[in-house]
């Protein structure tokens, strides 16, 4: 089912792109929403230091997201429970993605992609 929502999404891709240089895109996202997006570009994910490196970033954006998430509280324990719960929630979001990044840079993935996102809410 998978493999045929992405070749069917490919072959609405050449349209779509067409249409987006026609009219400008306007993306909004809920304003209590924190999103950072963690590119990896510059990383060779096949390689085991990759791979950390991107785990690395993906944790300090994780940390960067849910402290603000949480209103950068002082250390409380509910700022410390909050932090904590928002920090599984992410990590259970971006696992996949960085599977996914692995798998496109070994060659098992054709599609192409440079960054991962973390969001939560406020």
């Amino acid at each position: 089912m998978a493999a045929a929502s992405v070749a069917t999404a490919g072959l609405f891709l050449p349209f779509a792109s067409a249409t987006a240089k026609d009219r400008p895109v306007l993306v909004t996202a809920p304003s209590d929403l924190v999103v950072r997006h963690v590119s990896y570009s510059d990383l060779d994910l096949a390689a085991p230091a990759g791979k950390a490196a991107l785990y690395d970033r993906v944790g300090f954006a994780i940390g960067d997201v849910c402290t603000e998430a949480n209103h950068f509280d002082n250390g409380s324990f509910a700022f410390k429970s909050g932090l904590k719960q928002c920090s599984n929630v992410a990590w259970s979001d971006a696992r996949p993605q960085i599977a996914r990044a692995v798998e496109r840079a070994t060659g098992t993935s054709s599609i192409a992609a440079a960054a991962i996102t973390i969001s939560t809410a406020r």
